[in-house]
This record gives C-alpha cells, structure tokens and sequence, in this order.
C-alpha cells in the first residue's frame, strides 16, 4: 500500500518482457511433483482486501484498503487487464498518502504487459502546476509511470509470474543464492549475501473456511547467509506466502513479511536493538455479489 521513498530516476520496462524469475524445479518423485500452470478464466471479479501493518520504535500502524478486481479485455488481442473499483481506504484520512491500485496489463500467458496509466497517481497533480518546460514535464511524468510500473510489476510477479511452469515437491525445498539488504545502524543499510528457500504445501484450503483441500501454499524465506540463530542477536528475516489453485495460479492470499532487529550504535550497546515488523496481506474473495456487466465469478 505505502512504500518507501523510490527514486524518480527508474529504467523504463518494456511491456513486452515476460518477467518471469522461476526457481530451478526440484527433482522428487513424479507421483509428489507439483507443476504449477496459468490458467486464469477469461473473465473474473473478486473483492480484495489489503491490509498493511507496521510496527517500529517510531509507533505502530496499520492500513487497509479494500476494492473490487475485475479482469477485463483490453484493445490488444491476447491481452487482459486487472481492473480496480469502489477503493475503500481505512483509516479514510490516510487516503491520499497511499499509493493507486494499478491496472496491471496480463497476456494469455501471465506475463506481465504494462499498466494503464492512474488518474490519481502520486505527484500527478504537483507537476501539472509547476512552471517548467514541456519537454521537462514529460521528463519527469514518464519517470513517474514508471515507479508505478515497477511497483505493478513486482505485485505481479509475486502473484503469478514467479510461478508459471515451476514444479516444486513437498518436504524438498529449493534453494539458491539472493540478496538482501539489512539495516547496520541508524538510518545506515548495505545489500548481502542471502540465502533463499522455496518450498510448497499441498492439500491447502483455499480459504479459512473451506471444506475442499484444492490449493497449495508457496513459501519464500530470505535471510542473510549466516546469519545466528539467536533470538536476542541483530537479524533480518523476510517471507512470503501465497496460497493458490495450482492448475490456474488464481489467488486466494498472500502475506509478506519483514522482520528486522537492528543496532543503531548511538548508545554504546547499553540499549536492546531496535525491532522492525511489516506485514503486507492480501485476501481475495471470490462469488461475492457485485459483478459487473461482462464478468464471471468463481
């Protein structure tokens, strides 16, 4: 919902690149192997509600927003679009400070294609009062687009793309090397080493009430390499979890979280370490009552 401060200066994406990282398929037996496939309805609407909660030595947070998704067509044949509606923001007051649900552009693929461009993007408004030159203007609307489309891009690729054609096994997690960047005192961060872990649950319900075991649970781990197991000690923990039906990659929810115990160094160690947590979750609620004209429910 909020992000970091980015920087304005982003490399352009080509809508025409399939951003599609995949972790190297574990090799277990046929009969346990799960290969995971994108096969999205050609139209459905679901109520989405995301919330995001924050907690530092600075004070607690927590942010929710709730909308409808409805996949439409686009002018591009092959093309689809996520379309956002009715965006609800809790507390309301906080409306303006949250980032725009994008229209994420999808092909029958799952690749990702691009964004329509949103009205009420941030810094829209600012620049189209400053006085500067037009060329200047443009500059700078396309370096916002694009911090849009680098944030609709990673939403995307955490749904979906990551996972098209993966085949993980239960009990035998993948491994590879990553990165990740850790706090190493006050306002003071470096990017490390890290190790990541890949693992999949099967036989999940889809929902907390679901009586049917259909989806799977896809699990992220990232931590440094190395890192103590301590629980007093500094660390940085990061996972991600999505549970989805496994033979159309259709979401039911996602939890991102951001564990962080940092030594900001201004007390001589006399101080406990800082703790940082941030928890993003999405729910996606499929056979609600609004539809619109054109559109299936699941």
């Amino acid at each position: 919902m909020t992000r970091s401060a980015r920087s304005l200066v982003v490399a352009a994406i080509l809508p025409t690149l399939c951003a599609c990282s995949t972790p190297t398929a574990s090799r277990g037996a046929p009969r346990q192997a799960v290969t995971l496939r994108f096969a999205w309805p050609e139209q459905l609407s679901a109520r989405v509600t995301h919330t995001v909660t924050m907690n530092s030595p600075m004070g607690n947070t927590q942010l929710q927003r709730s909308y409808w998704l409805t996949v439409a067509p686009t002018e591009e044949e092959g093309h689809r679009q996520l379309v956002p509606s009715d965006i609800e923001v809790s507390p309301p007051q906080f409306a303006a400070m949250v980032d725009p649900v994008p229209a994420v552009h999808f092909d029958d693929d799952g690749c990702f294609q691009g964004i329509s461009t949103p009205e009420n993007m941030p810094g829209l408004q600012m620049l189209e009062v400053l006085p500067m030159e037009p060329e200047k203007k443009a500059e700078l609307l396309e370096n916002l687009v694009a911090v849009q489309e680098e944030a609709a891009l990673e939403y995307w690729d955490r749904l979906v793309a990551s996972w098209r054609g993966v085949t993980l096994t239960p009990g035998e997690p993948v491994q590879h090397e990553a990165q990740i960047v850790v706090g190493t005192g006050f306002m003071e961060k470096k990017e490390v080493a890290a190790e990541e872990r890949t693992s999949i649950e099967v036989g999940v319900p889809c929902t907390p009430d679901a009586q049917e075991r259909r989806c799977v649970r896809l699990t992220v781990d990232l931590q440094p390499l190395g890192q103590s197991k301590e629980e007093t000690g500094p660390m940085a923990r990061k996972r991600f979890e999505l549970v989805t039906d496994p033979d159309t990659l259709v979401p039911y929810s996602t939890r991102l979280t951001r564990m962080d115990r940092v030594d900001w160094g201004k007390d001589g160690g006399e101080q406990p370490l800082k703790e940082f947590l941030q928890v993003e979750e999405y729910v996606y609620t499929y056979g609600a009552q609004r539809v619109l004209p054109g559109s299936t429910q699941l």
